[in-house]
C-alpha cells in the first residue's frame, strides 16, 4: 500500500476557486525546522495578543514612542502609556481615521500627528493643539521626520519641511512632486521617501535653504493607499515594504522595488480596490523571536502577513471575523504593542499566549491536493504529525486537534473529528483518521484546525492510499 504524503504549502495560496488552491496557513506560519526533526517545515501558531490594558471607547488609530512613554491614539483621544502600562488621558483628538506621526527635537520633544482633520501638536503635559503654522497649508495627507526636519505631504504634489528641530514651517519650503497626489512620506536608510499615486521621489539632507533636501531619484512605483507601508520602524527588520498602486507587494532593494506577493495577495489587493477602499488598507509590522512580520490588512476584508524570515505568506484571521483585529504597532518597552480594530484594548504580541485577549486564536492548516487526479483513491488510514502532551493543567488539560477533509477538491469538507493532543507528558500517541472514503478526480484535501490555547507544532502528514481507477 503506498504511501502519500500531505503536501501543506509554505504559502497560503487560496487560488480562485478552491480546486485550484496550493493550500492555506490562517493563523500560522511554515517555519524551518531543526536539522534531525520529522521534517524540514515545521507549522506554527502566529503569536497570540495579551491584553496589557482597557481603557475608554474603542478603535485604535496611531502610535508614537515618546521616549518614556508611548502615546496611544484612540478614538478621539491621546493617552500616555508608561512601562508599568498605567494610562493617563491627554484631551480629545477629532477623528476616527488612522494617524501619522513624528517627532524631533523640538521641545521635550517635539511631536505632531496628522489626522483627517489637520495637523496638530502632541505633548506629554498638555492636549493636542492646532500646529497653526502660517507656512504650513491645511489639508496634509501624511507627516514624518527626517534628520530633525518635519516633513509633510500634499494631494496637489508638494511636499513641506520644517526649520530644523522646529516647528516653524517657511512659506517657501517645499518641493513638487509633478503629476503626483503624494500619499505618504516615509524616512528610511538615510532618506526621505515621498509615496505618490503613481511614483515615488527620493530625497537627501543636503541643508539647503528653504527647503532642505535635495531629490536623488526616482521609484518607478506609487503606493495604494496612505497607511500600506510599513518597515522603518525601529527594532524590526530594516527593510520598507509597501502595497504598490499597481495591487502587487514591494520590498525595497537599493532604490528597486522588489514583487514579493503571490497571486492571491495581489488579487485580494486589486479587489479592495475596485471596491473603492483600497485606500483604507493599513499595514503594520511585529517581531516574533527571529521572524520578522510585516502585515497587511483591509479592514473587514482579510489579512495577509509577509515573513521577512522565510518569504512566504499567511493568513490571519480573528475569531468570528474575516480580517485580523491587530492594528498599527509600536516596539517599545522592550516588547512589540498593538491595538486593536474594535475593541478598547491594548495589547502585547506574544508567542506565550496563544489567544486574542479572550477569544480563541484558531490555527489552521488545510493541504493541497494529496492524491487522485485523474483517478480515485481509496483512503483507508491518515497520519499526521503535530505535537502532542501540549495540555497544560489549569488552562486546558484535554486540548484536540479538529481534522475534516475535503473528496471533492476543496468545495466542501465533511465534519470533523477531534483528536486528543494530550496533556503535559503524553505524548505515546499521535492524531490519525481511519476510512477516509474514496476520492474524486479532484483528490483530497485535509483541514487541520486547533481552537484550544496550547502550543501547535505541525510537521505534516501521510496518507495510505490505493488506486481506484478512473474516477
Amino acid at each position: 500500500m503506498p504511501t502519500v504524503d500531505v503536501p501543506f504549502p509554505t504559502s497560503s495560496a487560496p487560488g480562485m476557486r478552491p480546486q485550484e488552491s496550493g493550500g492555506r496557513l490562517v493563523n500560522c506560519f511554515a517555519d524551518k525546522a531543526p536539522k534531525g526533526a520529522p521534517s524540514d517545515i515545521i507549522y506554527r501558531r502566529s503569536p497570540g495578543l495579551r491584553r496589557l490594558v482597557s481603557i475608554g471607547n474603542n478603535h485604535t488609530r496611531g502610535f508614537l514612542n515618546a521616549g518614556t512613554q508611548a502615546l496611544w491614539i484612540k478614538d478621539d483621544f491621546v493617552y500616555q502609556v508608561n512601562d508599568n502600562f498605567s494610562v493617563g488621558n491627554n484631551g480629545a483628538l477629532a477623528g476616527t481615521k488612522p494617524v501619522t506621526t513624528a517627532k524631533n527635537n523640538a521641545g521635550t520633544p517635539g511631536m505632531v500627528v496628522v489626522t483627517e482633520n489637520g495637523c496638530f501638536k502632541l505633548s506629554l503635559s498638555g492636549i493636542p493643539v492646532d500646529i497653526a503654522e502660517p507656512g504650513l497649508p491645511p489639508g496634509p495627507t501624511s507627516v514624518c521626520d527626517y534628520n530633525g526636519y518635519f516633513v509633510w505631504s500634499y494631494p496637489d504634489g508638494k511636499i513641506f519641511a520644517s526649520n530644523l528641530n522646529s516647528f516653524t514651517v517657511a512659506s517657501n519650503s517645499f518641493a513638487v512632486e509633478q503629476g503626483l497626489f503624494v500619499r505618504r512620506v516615509v524616512r528610511f536608510a538615510g532618506r526621505l521617501f515621498a509615496f505618490g499615486d503613481q511614483w515615488t521621489g527620493v530625497y537627501r539632507d543636503v541643508g539647503s535653504v528653504p527647503f532642505p533636501f535635495s531629490r536623488e531619484v526616482t521609484i518607478p512605483r506609487g503606493i495604494i493607499g496612505t497607511f500600506a507601508i510599513a518597515g522603518w520602524e525601529t527594532g524590526w527588520a530594516n527593510e520598507l515594504v509597501w502595497a504598490g498602486d499597481d495591487f502587487i507587494v514591494y520590498k525595497l532593494q537599493g532604490y528597486t522595488p522588489i514583487p514579493v506577493s503571490n497571486d492571491s495577495v495581489s488579487r485580494d489587493i486589486a479587489k479592495s480596490a475596485l471596491d473603492g477602499v483600497g485606500g483604507a488598507i493599513e499595514a503594520s509590522v511585529y517581531m516574533y523571536g527571529r521572524h520578522a512580520f510585516w502585515t497587511l490588512t483591509s479592514p473587514g476584508r482579510w489579512t495577509w502577513e509577509y515573513n521577512i524570515t522565510t518569504g512566504e505568506w499567511n493568513e490571519r484571521k480573528s475569531y468570528l471575523q474575516s480580517s485580523w483585529r491587530g492594528r498599527q504597532s509600536l516596539r517599545i518597552f522592550n516588547r512589540f504593542l498593538i491595538g486593536d480594530a474594535t475593541t478598547n484594548e491594548l495589547y502585547e504580541i506574544t508567542g506565550q499566549y496563544f489567544k486574542e485577549s479572550n477569544d480563541p486564536l484558531i490555527f489552521s492548516a488545510e493541504s493541497g491536493v494529496a492524491a487522485g487526479f485523474p483517478e480515485g483513491m481509496v483512503i483507508p488510514r491518515a497520519d499526521f504529525a503535530i505535537t502532542t502532551g501540549v495540555g497544560q493543567v489549569g488552562i486546558d488539560s484535554d486540548p484536540t486537534v479538529a481534522i475534516s477533509w475535503s473528496l471533492d477538491g476543496g468545495h466542501n469538507y465533511g465534519f470533523p473529528v477531534h483528536r486528543n493532543l494530550g496533556n503535559e507528558g503524553e505524548t505515546r500517541s499521535h492524531p490519525f483518521i481511519l476510512n477516509c472514503g474514496l476520492s474524486t478526480g479532484q483528490g483530497i484535501r485535509f483541514l487541520l484546525e486547533v481552537a484550544d490555547p496550547i502550543h501547535v507544532g505541525l510537521s505534516g502528514g501521510k496518507i495510505n492510499a490505493v488506486d481506484a481507477g478512473p474516477g
